[in-house]
């Protein structure tokens, strides 16, 4: 049934009215603004870019912490290596360098073909026996090869180094604590390196197995084998302790930096779009870092210590945690530069708004004329409208805020999620006529007030 005319004008009136009033306010609040002056601007600019500046140094921090502190996310950091061919390769060669030192098969099998021409034997067969010698001991050298080659490439090795992974953290923590009997040494020159000698104990092991008992010959091996080589390593030390305390309190920290200087900004809605793109370009510089310290690294390392192919595979697992977080955190800050942009005062931002505001009014105007519509519902949630979208936003950071790893696939998600949820509220959310009952659908598609004005109430909700 429609709605008489004067109680439609009367209702115009009210509506006029109270937008009048919010627009009285709003321009109060910009006046009150304008009379901060660039005071403000100051400080909430270094606010913002002291925050964008310390993101890099949280990811770091974090990792840092992270790694010496767990023992799962050590293990986790590192395990891989055993599976990758060109670190199976590396701790090949060095381990048969170590077989092949402290057992001289060619010696042995010349001792061994030695004692066979002392039993007089025929000339033809000393002669042939001497043109064996020397396919024997190559044999005899592959096999060992082949021993030590099939180990490592083997299960068993993956389990030896998941142990001696977990056996290891607590020596690593030991040796970042200076502990000078620590089993992952940090040298005065930087370099750190870990133990071969459980690896040749357990080659030694098998070729005995396999009957080739000279093997018992090899001695216990205490080497050091050195994987990496940095300054840094160093004062890894000294920075020990500054991470355990500072990796808790540096994220809110920076956080604290940037909401502050957003609050106290003339335009927050800009001032946040800005500090998004800050960290952004913040993060993109990081890993622009983490490229060029590949580079670098593996100059250091290879060819003196490693081939290169395993100083970029150990460097890329070193450093995958901060890589994947810096382009998570790219993307959250872009993010939320996006949507702070989408909230501002900007000309283009505000079309945008009033036209979401159009579609999901027509939409629900069409739904009402063919008899679909939320009733009263609908109006509980317009009436509650700013709390489920602050229960949206709140619920949207804590997964992103809680959930580690944090990786660029849960942001976009999340925040996908979000805006669906935010779709669906602006969708079923039905404003109420001035009577305070839901407005009736008619069969001109009226629901109680004019289109315009249900366009003009969802533009302002925007």
């Amino acid at each position: 049934m429609n709605v008489p005319v004067d109680d439609e004008i009367a209702a115009l009136r009210a509506e006029n009215e109270r937008l009048r009033a919010a627009l009285d306010e709003t321009l109060a609040g910009r006046h009150d603004q304008g009379r901060r002056g660039f005071g403000w601007v100051i400080p909430s600019a270094a606010l913002i870019v002291i925050g964008a500046i310390l993101a890099p140094v949280v990811v770091v921090t974090t990792w840092a912490s992270r790694e010496t502190s767990s023992t799962a996310a050590f293990v986790e950091t590192f395990s891989p290596l055993a599976r990758d061919p060109a670190v199976q390769s590396f701790i090949t060669a060095k381990t048969n360098d170590v077989v092949d030192e402290h057992l001289d098969v060619r010696q042995l099998t010349g001792t061994v073909f030695d004692g066979l021409r002392q039993l007089d034997l025929p000339p033809r067969a000393a002669s042939a026996l001497t043109a064996l010698e020397a396919p024997a001991s190559t044999g005899v050298e592959n096999l060992v090869h082949q021993t030590v080659q099939r180990f490592v490439a083997s299960d068993a090795f993956t389990t030896l180094w998941d142990g001696a992974l977990r056996t290891g953290h607590a020596q690593l923590v030991r040796s970042l604590t200076g502990d000078q009997r620590a089993a992952v040494a940090i040298a005065a020159d930087g370099s750190i390196g870990i133990q071969l000698g459980p690896i040749v104990a357990e080659v030694k092991q098998r070729l005995i197995d396999q009957g080739l008992g000279f093997a018992s010959r090899i001695p216990v091996v205490d080497r050091t084998v050195v994987i990496a080589t940095s300054d840094a390593a160093v004062r890894a030390e000294t920075a020990y302790a500054l991470v355990q305390v500072t990796a808790a309190w540096l994220p809110w920290l920076a956080v604290a930096c940037i909401g502050i200087g957003v609050v106290m900004a003339r335009r927050r809605a800009r001032a946040l779009s800005l500090a998004g793109i800050g960290v952004a370009i913040a993060m993109a510089v990081t890993m622009l870092g983490l490229a060029f310290g590949r580079v670098v690294t593996v100059r250091a390392l290879a060819p003196d210590l490693m081939p290169r192919n395993a100083a970029r595979v150990i460097y890329d697992t070193v450093v995958a945690f901060v890589l994947s977080a810096s382009v998570a955190i790219t993307v959250l800050a872009l993010a939320v530069a996006v949507t702070a942009w989408f909230a501002g005062s900007s000309r283009p931002a505000v079309r945008l708004r009033a036209g979401w505001g159009r579609l999901t009014a027509g939409a629900r105007r069409a739904a009402e004329v063919r008899g679909v519509t939320t009733g009263r519902v609908g109006v509980e949630l317009d009436r509650f409208r700013v709390p489920l979208l602050v229960l949206v936003a709140v619920v949207a950071a804590a997964v992103i805020a809680l959930h580690r790893p944090l990786s660029p696939g849960l942001i976009v998600w999340t925040l996908v999620s979000s805006l669906v949820a935010v779709g669906i509220v602006d969708l079923l959310a039905r404003p109420a006529s001035t009577d305070g009952r839901p407005g009736q659908a008619s069969r001109d598609g009226d629901d109680g007030v004019s289109p315009d004005r249900d366009d003009q109430l969802a533009t302002n909700r925007g």
